[in-house]
């Protein structure tokens, strides 16, 4: 089972995906976060394999977000999920040690799963 964190400022967004994902029986939705400043608390006492990540948030970004779980939580995976369709975007998580990054615009249901399953199995 590949428990999930969604960490999104939008919660129609969040809501959106954890639908797509709780109807697939290798990945539970254990958690959500609408800003990146929640996602540390958030840890010290849960622990998802794969953090689904947005970009924009109000308090704390997701680069920023990643980058901190990263430090202090090397272990877990985190997918940079953002509207931003650019590379500087995408190299943005990636260097801050996100294992992969989708646009919100391009993934449909099918790639965000295989994306989770990809990064889950990513060592």
């Amino acid at each position: 089972m590949i428990k999930v964190l969604l960490v999104d400022d939008s919660a129609i967004t969040r809501k959106s995906i954890k639908f797509v994902l709780d109807s697939q029986p290798e990945i539970q939705v254990i958690g959500e976060c609408a800003d990146g400043s929640q996602v540390i608390p958030y840890l010290q006492n849960n622990n998802p394999d794969v953090i689904l990540m947005d970009y924009r948030m109000p308090i704390l970004d997701g680069v920023e977000a990643t980058k901190l779980v990263k430090d202090l939580f090397p272990e877990i995976k985190v997918i940079g999920f953002s509207c931003n369709d650019d590379i500087m975007t995408k190299e943005s998580f990636l260097k801050n040690g996100a294992t992969g990054f989708l646009s919100k615009y391009k993934a449909d249901n099918e790639a965000i799963i295989k994306e989770i399953n990809t990064c889950y199995l990513t060592t």
